[in-house]
This record gives C-alpha cells, structure tokens and sequence, in this order.
C-alpha cells in the first residue's frame, strides 16, 4: 500500500475531535492536506493548534452540517482555495446523551424526547450528509473524480432499545450511501461505507465513560486510522459500495484481496 499521500486533498466534517480528529491526523502524517470543518469555538480551534504542530497542510473551517448557506460557504472556500478535492469523509455526529437524559443506563421512553432534540439529531447525523455531499461531489467531479466516505454504525445499533433517533438515522446515512455509490460510480466518485465495529471513545460516550474506556471495552478514538489510509491510498483506487469495520479491518482486507485474484 502506497502511503504517500502528498498532493491529496481530503475535507473531513466533525473534525474537531474523536474519530475525524484522529483521521485528519493520519492523513496528514502521510503528507495530506486535511480541511476539518466542525462548528467554530474553542473546540475547532484547539484541534487545529494541536494538527498544525503536526503539519503545515491542515485547515479549519467553521461550518454547520445542518445549514444549507454553512455546508456551502464551506464548499466555496475549498473551491477557491483548492485546485481539487479527492477525498470527503461525512463524520460529523452527535450521539444518544445529546438527546435521551437516561442513555445509556436507563434510556426514557421514546415519548419523552423532545422533537427539537430529535430534529437535531436526524438534521445532523442523516440530512447533513446529504447536504454535505451534494455541495462537495461536484468539487471531486471538477478534477475527474474522488472518493467519499460515511461513516456510520452497527446493524444492530440501527435497531436497538433505546437508540431512537440515532439509530434510525444512520440507516438512513447508510441506504444513501449506497444508492450514491451507484448513482456516482459512473462519474468517477466512489461512495464506501466506514464503521468502528463497536462503542467507542468519542465524544458519543459520557465523561465517566471515556475516563474508564479500557475497563468498558470501548474502541480507542483511532480505530478508524488504518481504515481511512487504505482508503485514501492507490489501492483503493476505484472500489466502490463497500461497507468496511474498522475494528475487522484486516479480516476485511484479507478478504478483499483475495476476491480480487
């Protein structure tokens, strides 16, 4: 696998922490430059400071998945300040503790979630890949192609006790993933599907959680790292509609290889 990755160009939402930070990081140690877009405040900024240390090729954009006029003044910046965009990864989400007071100990009945805190949620981790995309696809049509990834959840999260809205919400990110993979293959984008393969220390878990993350058995924020490389790499080049756990990504890869031969 070519790691190399200079002259690639990738923007990542949500990357102000947990796995978009973590990715923006790796991408950039391999020569990338790395746009991460988050809401602005303290927290973007930090984790600019902290990717700057590492690399001169790393930029931060205020932005809101949620706002048609954000996601496309985002996309206006890199138009202008880009001459391509080869990789998107739609990261950008919030978890259950944002909406359920009770997750994940004792959930409240669906009944008493608020519908704002529930629009929020649907608004942030589904409609906003949508907006995302359709504001960055045609910047990767722009120099022939590139490559977008969604990242999602378990099957068995989609239907879980107590995981109304988010659940449904990435089914739903991850049914348009696959109709995008269709729908772009031909214009040269390809559409994968990316997931850690369980809970994770992100800022979807409480604080006390995140504190005894090896005692709960919660993957680490980096779990997607390896993942993220192959799928900015030349060998990745063209795959499209794949649906990979990072957490059984050399299971997969194994596997991969071996259908190609």
């Amino acid at each position: 696998m070519n790691n190399d990755l200079s002259g690639f160009h990738a923007f990542i939402t949500g990357g102000s922490s947990g796995f978009g930070f973590e990715m923006a990081k790796t991408l950039l140690s391999h020569g990338a430059t790395v746009a991460i877009a988050a809401r602005g405040g303290e927290k973007l900024d930090n984790a600019y400071a902290a990717l700057a240390e590492e690399s001169p090729n790393v930029h931060a954009l205020d932005m809101d998945v949620r706002k048609v006029d954000s996601v496309g003044a985002a996309a206006d910046w890199i138009g202008k300040n880009w001459d391509r965009l080869d990789m998107l990864v739609n990261n950008a989400g919030i978890g259950m503790t944002k909406v359920n007071k009770g997750f994940p100990s004792k959930p409240d009945p669906f009944y008493e979630i608020e519908p704002e805190a529930f629009y929020n949620m649907v608004e942030t981790n589904f409609i906003g890949y949508f907006l995302v995309a359709r504001a960055f696809v045609p910047l990767m049509l722009r120099s022939g192609g590139g490559r977008m990834v969604n990242v999602s959840t378990g099957i068995r999260t989609m239907t879980a006790r107590g995981q109304l809205p988010y659940g449904p919400a990435r089914a739903a990110a991850e049914a348009m993933s696959v109709i995008l993979s269709q729908e772009l293959k031909e214009l040269g984008v390809m559409v994968n599907v990316l997931l850690p393969g369980g809970a994770s220390a992100t800022g979807f878990m409480t604080a006390e959680e995140r504190a005894n993350a090896r005692e709960r058995g919660l993957l680490p924020a980096n779990i997607m790292n390896e993942a993220i490389l192959f799928l900015a790499s030349d060998e990745a080049a063209g795959m499209t509609g794949e649906r990979i756990i990072a957490k059984e990504f050399h299971e997969w890869y194994a596997d991969w290889q071996q259908k190609r031969t």
